[in-house]
């Protein structure tokens, strides 16, 4: 049996030693079977003092350890009643650490509920779309082409020079390879249909992304948090029809003329590279093209254009809505372009594998 004394001020002021004083006989008296508190020179308690000394009375009682209260006066038996009458104990934080199967499965579904967001946004753009081809007196021109004009003017020098040296070196690689063979003359052919059909329009894509996808995100997103977007759903202004599809028709339209300008930089960085490596003059190139590239190559890249383009503004509109703070421009601006990036790769892909199925 061990005694714990209760004496002097057990008052707020006072208590940081009684702390420790307490907490040590606690520790060493853990596993006794009975204690006693015993209250005969206790001069004063307050609030603060009563509750610690309750604190340990209920420790030692869920130890299973018998607790007596001796000398206590009656004043202070009342005070411990009602106190410990309303007393809650805290149970200990026990940190809760999930499995590794648990974490892929809330990711998982994170993952599936974010993609199900995405598709919803998309139904409801498309809807829009197919309200203004009933209701054309309501498509914004204005805005489409400040969009066009946006997106498409400033990039021309950054898509001429990149692919006029991506033509340049895949023509240049091609000849050097195929000259072993003694067929260096097949590149004309070769190079232009896989820059018709995959990587003029691919490459076209990516930049566009690059730009006007972090562009779209960035300018609606500082709407969201300016609340002007607010202000115009106060106003009764829909920010679909006034904001986002201004966007994505400005891209439906010029992607193909984009990509088109980008078969011709490819086409002239080709020319020059077998002009000076092949000896072949530019006339003959135009000839081997005429007569060898069907139509269908070219056609192949420009159709695939207007759905690239609907691709990098939805995205880049729908993650601009998801901004909520201006931390997080810069992050859905990342996620705008490597989404971007990743469906126009996705998309491409299933194009290629379906245009080869049927013979296109």
């Amino acid at each position: 049996m061990s005694k714990f004394e209760i004496s002097d001020n057990w008052e707020y002021f006072c208590l940081v030693d009684k702390i420790k004083f307490i907490d040590s006989f606690f520790v060493k008296n853990s596993h006794s079977k009975e204690i006693i508190f015993d209250f005969l020179n206790l001069k004063k308690v307050d609030s603060s003092g009563i509750i610690l000394i309750i604190k340990y009375l209920v420790l030692f009682e869920n130890n299973k350890i018998n607790v007596k209260i001796e000398n206590i006066s009656e004043k202070h038996q009342k005070m411990l009643n009602l106190y410990k009458e309303n007393y809650t104990q805290k149970e200990p934080v026990v940190e809760y650490k999930s499995s590794s199967l648990e974490k892929i499965g809330k990711k998982s579904i994170k993952t599936i509920e974010r993609f199900g967001s995405f598709l919803s946004f998309q139904g409801k753009i498309f809807t829009y779309l197919f309200y203004l081809l009933l209701h054309p007196s309501k498509i914004r021109f204005k805005a489409i082409v400040n969009q066009i004009e946006v997106a498409s003017i400033p990039i021309l020098p950054i898509i001429a020079l990149a692919l006029f040296l991506v033509g340049f070196v895949t023509a240049y690689q091609g000849a050097d390879q195929l000259g072993k063979f003694g067929a260096s003359i097949i590149i004309v052919e070769m190079s232009t249909m896989s820059m018709f059909r995959e990587i003029a329009p691919f490459l076209a894509a990516v930049i566009v992304a690059g730009r006007s996808a972090s562009s779209f995100t960035a300018q609606i997103g500082t709407m969201k948090i300016t609340e002007e977007l607010s202000a115009m759903r106060t106003m009764g202004l829909d920010i679909d029809i006034f904001i986002i599809i201004p966007r994505i028709i400005a891209l439906i339209i010029i992607m193909p003329l984009l990509v088109f300008f980008a078969d011709m930089a490819a086409l002239a960085g080709e020319m020059v590279i077998v002009k000076y490596h092949l000896g072949i003059s530019y006339t003959e190139f135009i000839n081997r093209i005429y007569e060898y590239v069907e139509i269908r190559h070219i056609l192949l890249g420009l159709a695939k254009a207007p759905l690239f383009g609907i691709l990098i503004a939805v995205i880049g509109c729908y993650r601009g809505l998801q901004v909520k703070s201006g931390t997080d421009i810069g992050k859905y601006t990342t996620k705008a372009v490597v989404d971007s990036i990743f469906w126009l790769i996705i998309v491409n892909a299933i194009i290629s594998l379906l245009s080869i199925k049927l013979g296109f």
